[in-house]
């Protein structure tokens, strides 16, 4: 546990480091672009690009400070278990790679970062070994195997421009803008590839908070933060991403408030919101989704802490109708809970608050269409409405669980969510005044201003009364189809097949099938014949083959 402790503690310098960095670089509007010669000889140079200005330092504030917390929190939470030095590795591998990704401004680093976290994620996914955590890891790593597919054509593409480091670009081929945002959907678990982020709970509690809710699904956000300069001048792209952004947010908050899993009740909020950052990005709102990406992490990673010791506490149970008068046993987890989930509805004056508000006003005093509008206002609703009937389960209905159990606080996991308590309250006051030193530009009307907060009060009648009175009553068939997140989980055996299928069959007729035995079976059988004394190694008589193609063009030109 020694390792536990000393990463924390050196996670956490590092953290107030980079923001004491991160804050003087937004104040004096500072950037670094550095360039490291890895290895040169003769012609051949390897050069690593880094890339820092003030958002860079933020996120490794933010993914420092909770991997910080995450580490005093697993002393307690996986002390247990047997394989916990893996498990350390394995997170501290996973920090690595994020923060590779973080500071790359090269498409080929990025995708070192990018396949670091699929592979890592899968590894923590499958931790508990068992059939239910292979099945859910196998679908995570799939699904986000073709964002890497998609990050490997665009770098093929991309060389036709000589160079991978993007920020030098202003302008880039629409197809590879397309490519990048599609991958940048399969991490941040957007619309239709979605199912993963909520099967990724198999994975321990610990993981949930670091991994599901903080850095490996806002890595596709980030992305496109990046890519903003050539994203920006589409506009088609742009309508793109905001429609992919609304459904994602719809399906997810109706799946949320017909689903009894705590952990997935909470990965489907931050499926929510991960579709408000990319509705906001769409908005050409760019620090504004950063502002919100970073709040978010703050509260999301503390509500993820909080569900991990009730479910530590109760015997690894997670179905909330089994949960009731929390708050009696464990009344510092349950003040935590619910101090996210108020900043997760946007509760005045929380971290919440200041970023969901003024994503709404913005959202506002943009030219959308009505329809949107509506939705948007709907999805704001579904939000506060599954918020509430979670605190209702847990806090009001009654303890349906074993008696004999010892239910209460635990002193090191608490202690850990303390600064993120802290972070979830003022941070967003903090960081507002930092980013946006002027609030004086925003517009509304007083049926704007106050549609929000009506909505908010409207959801939480709605919460309380009519869906615990009609809807929770009878077994109808919402429960199916949302509660299944539109039998997205039975399509995705379609996605994948014919993926998978496409690439076994070119192998077999292509790899396997025709060229092995036009190219060296049948070549060498022949040259065989007219006793050429060749080597049988494949690698040289491709290389022969290749010459040989050569000099039959250098004759014919």
């Amino acid at each position: 546990m020694f390792l536990y402790y000393l990463s924390g503690f050196l996670f956490l310098f590092i953290s107030l480091f980079m923001m004491f960095l991160g804050l003087m670089m937004l104040m004096f509007k500072f950037s670094l672009f550095i360039q490291w010669d890895i290895y040169s000889f003769n012609s051949l140079n390897l050069v690593m690009y880094i890339y820092i200005d003030w958002m860079t330092l933020i996120f490794i504030f933010t993914v420092m400070l909770i991997s910080s917390m995450i580490m005093f929190y697993c002393v307690e939470y996986m002390s247990h278990d047997l394989n916990f030095k893996r498990f350390f590795f394995l997170v501290f591998l996973f920090i690595l790679s994020m923060i590779f990704m973080i500071i790359s401004p090269n498409c080929m680093s990025i995708l070192l970062g990018w396949d670091g976290l699929g592979l890592i994620s899968y590894c923590l996914v499958i931790f508990y070994q068992n059939y239910y955590s292979y099945n859910c890891g196998m679908l995570t790593v799939l699904l986000n195997r073709i964002g890497d597919v998609m990050i490997i054509i665009s770098l093929t593409i991309m060389s036709i421009f000589g160079s991978w480091n993007f920020l030098n670009f202003n302008n880039m081929y629409m197809l590879v803008l397309f490519l990048i945002i599609i991958s940048s959907f399969t991490k941040s678990a957007q619309f239709p590839f979605s199912s993963w982020l909520p099967a990724a709970m198999a994975a321990p509690t610990p993981v949930s908070s670091l991994v599901h809710s903080s850095t490996l699904v806002t890595a596709g956000v980030y992305l496109l933060i990046r890519f903003n300069y050539m994203i920006y001048k589409m506009e088609y792209l742009l309508f793109y991403i905001l429609l992919i952004g609304l459904i994602t947010m719809l399906m997810a908050g109706l799946s949320a408030i017909f689903e009894f899993d705590m952990k997935k009740i909470i990965a489907f909020s931050t499926l929510s919101q991960l579709g408000l950052m990319m509705m906001i990005y769409s908005m050409m709102f760019l620090n504004l989704c950063f502002f919100h990406l970073i709040i978010h992490a703050m509260f999301k990673s503390m509500m993820f802490m909080c569900s991990g010791v009730i479910i530590h506490s109760v015997n690894g149970y997670q179905d909330i109708r089994f949960l009731g008068k929390i708050f009696e046993f464990m009344p510092v987890t349950s003040m935590m809970l619910m101090i996210s989930n108020f900043s997760l509805c946007g509760l005045p004056f929380m971290s919440g608050f200041f970023s969901k508000d003024m994503i709404l006003e913005m959202m506002f005093m943009s030219k959308l269409n009505f329809f949107i509008y509506f939705l948007l206002i709907f999805a704001t609703f579904l939000t506060v409405t599954y918020s509430i009937r979670l605190m209702y389960y847990l806090m009001k209905k009654n303890f349906n669980f074993f008696s004999y159990l010892k239910i209460c606080d635990f002193k090191i996991m608490n202690y850990s969510m303390i600064i993120l308590m802290f972070m979830s309250i003022i941070f967003g006051l903090m960081l507002n005044w930092f980013i946006f030193s002027n609030i004086e530009y925003i517009f509304l009307i007083n049926y704007e201003k106050n549609l929000i907060l009506f909505m908010c009060l409207f959801s939480l009648v709605f919460s309380l009364y009519i869906l615990n009175k009609f809807i929770f009553k009878k077994k109808l068939f919402l429960y199916y189809f949302f509660g299944k997140m539109y039998f997205l989980y039975n399509l995705n055996n379609l996605f994948l097949f014919f993926f998978l299928f496409f690439g076994k069959f070119y192998m077999m007729i292509f790899d396997k099938g025709w060229s092995e035995m036009l190219f060296k079976n049948y070549f060498i059988y022949y040259l065989s014949l007219l006793n050429f004394k060749l080597n049988y190694n494949f690698l040289i008589f491709n290389m022969l083959i290749m010459m040989f193609f050569i000099i039959l063009m250098i004759m014919f030109i």
